[in-house]
């Protein structure tokens, strides 16, 4: 097809060279109108048979061409050629997702919440399936709310917004019409449907940092810097050192260039944290094993044995504090198991509607009166779901901020090398290894004095240990390579380490939990003219 050439004036007055006018070259056209029209009466008769008997499978397909499409136009053409492009695999996997039901969760009314499955659905009407398979419909109008469910086939990044306001993050499990499971660090927090509105499965890190980026223009320098703390904020430090790094260049942000600093210093301190976890000289070295198997690699050696998850919850559950409380859940059985417990108890309720409205309570109450009764025996049916908050400043502003990457390497407390202290730093981001560190700490009973001291926080060997020799009352052991933690070059760790002793609760008392410290018993290696030597030792 040739070039589209603008219309003149001259051509719309009549004068365009050619010598013929616009009505002229209309009048010329007049057999491609009677064309038109026969073909439209042949694709008119061509419906009516097509309504009449549909084609089979066998029957030859029409070629439509961009030039005599079935309209007779080069745009329709197009759009049918496009159509019968798809894919058979696009085809496919959008009848998987026509044919996949979706769950719903419907607000009747005031009085009648539904969970059901949608069997049909348009724009002004929505029919569904209950769960005892009846068939009802509802006009979308008239609906307080239609609650979509997710389909969660693993843990995802999303957000549950409860019936009180509350927004909980985390990894969505599971997305049911009796319960909403959400993974909370690490743990799985179970909600009643009753108590949740929806969940909202989340986009991750980078995921939100592209899309954010891709809508902002180069030159809004103030809205990228905002950008760039947010993802320091998320810890995404490498992709908040590129775009500072760009902004610096462009824009000359004093904030900015600041930034850049933090996070290539916290960049520098992430990779020194890696190195030190490298293998120490003793590792990877090896000695016979006795029953002559072959050789043993010495990181074996090294105690392997933490909490289990179970063990998690339950000094959770007794560091508890119901001035800033956790989130917590207790099912209707373990309220059963209350009341059929402790039921002669005044401090429970003696009448029947007193009773029941304890399935109602918030949970906190019922934990309350759980340590009330003193029923230890029923602490374990106490799920916490998120951090109290002395466990979360351990994590926040001692465990994670410096423990481990200063105490915890492999040619410290890490590993052999430490003496027979030890700390575990494979997996440290673990709720479950940062527990048992936290046991190792309270439970040490090597040394005459404790490493934890709640009475008496500036006694506790773990800050004495952390001060330059020259400041404490009782030095850390003369060791090679040793450096204080508390420098006067940043006072606020040991400000935090003061806080974190004073918020843990007080009474204190001895977490049910079987546990007991391991302790390092560094092998002898045998000579290099003495291949059989064996070292039995091992770490307990």
């Amino acid at each position: 097809m040739g070039s589209k050439r603008p219309v003149s004036r001259e051509f719309l007055a009549g004068t365009a060279p050619g010598g013929d006018t616009v009505w002229m070259r209309v009048l010329l056209k007049g057999p491609t109108i009677v064309t038109l029209a026969v073909l439209a009466l042949a694709v008119g008769l061509a419906v009516r048979t097509l309504d009449a008997e549909p084609p089979l499978a066998s029957d030859p397909a029409v070629p439509v061409t961009p030039e005599t499409g079935s309209s007779g136009t080069s745009e329709a053409a197009e759009i049918e050629v496009v159509d019968a492009g798809k894919s058979t695999s696009d085809a496919t996997e959008d009848a998987s997702e026509a044919a996949k039901p979706s769950r719903v969760y419907l607000w009747v009314d005031r009085y009648e919440e539904l969970a059901a499955v949608v069997v049909e659905e348009d724009r002004d009407l929505i029919s569904v399936r209950d769960l005892d398979g009846n068939i009802r419909s509802f006009p979308k109008a008239r609906l307080h709310r239609i609650i979509r469910l997710n389909d969660v086939e693993e843990p995802r990044p999303g957000l549950v917004e409860l019936r009180d306001g509350t927004i909980l993050a985390g990894d969505l499990v599971r997305d049911d019409f009796d319960q909403v499971v959400i993974r909370i660090e690490g743990v799985n927090t179970r909600l009643p449907r009753a108590s949740v509105v929806q969940t909202r499965l989340d986009l991750s890190t980078p995921e939100k940092y592209r899309r954010f980026r891709d809508g902002l223009a180069d030159d809004q320098y103030l809205r990228r810097y905002e950008l760039a703390a947010w993802l320091f904020e998320e810890e995404a430090y490498e992709l908040a050192r590129d775009e500072l790094a760009d902004l610096v260049l462009s824009s000359k942000l004093p904030q900015a260039l600041d930034l850049l600093r933090l996070v290539e210093a916290q960049l520098l301190l992430e990779a020194d944290s890696a190195a030190s976890n490298s293998p120490s000289p003793m590792d990877g070295r090896t000695l016979r094993d006795e029953r002559g198997t072959g050789p043993v690699d010495l990181r074996d050696l090294l105690p392997k044995e933490i909490l289990s998850k179970e063990d998690v919850n339950t000094i959770r559950v007794y560091e508890i504090d119901f001035r800033d409380p956790p989130r917590m859940f207790i099912s209707p059985d373990s309220i059963r198991e209350i009341l059929e417990k402790y039921g002669s108890s005044p401090l429970i309720p003696a009448d029947s509607a007193g009773r029941t409205s304890m399935f109602r309570a918030p949970p906190e109450e019922i934990v309350e009166l759980l340590f009330k009764l003193k029923a230890r025996d029923l602490y374990s049916r106490i799920e916490v779901g998120s951090e109290p908050a002395a466990l979360n400043l351990f994590r926040r502003r001692v465990h994670d901020a410096w423990l481990i990457p200063n105490c915890a390497t492999s040619r410290c407390h890490g590993g052999l090398d430490g003496g027979r202290f030890f700390l575990h730093r494979r997996n440290s981001k673990s709720e479950r290894v940062r527990y048992t560190n936290l046991m190792i700490l309270e439970r040490w009973n090597e040394l005459e004095m404790p490493l934890l001291d709640y009475l008496d926080p500036g006694r506790s060997l773990l800050i004495q240990y952390g001060l330059p020799r020259n400041e404490a009352r009782f030095p850390h052991p003369e060791v090679k390579g040793w450096k204080p933690v508390f420098g006067r070059g940043n006072p606020r760790l040991l400000r935090d380490a003061f806080t974190w002793l004073n918020s843990m609760y007080r009474p204190r008392t001895t977490y049910p939990v079987d546990f007991e410290a391991p302790v390092i018993e560094t092998p002898t290696l045998p000579e290099p003219d003495s291949p059989d030597r064996v070292d039995d030792r091992r770490g307990r």
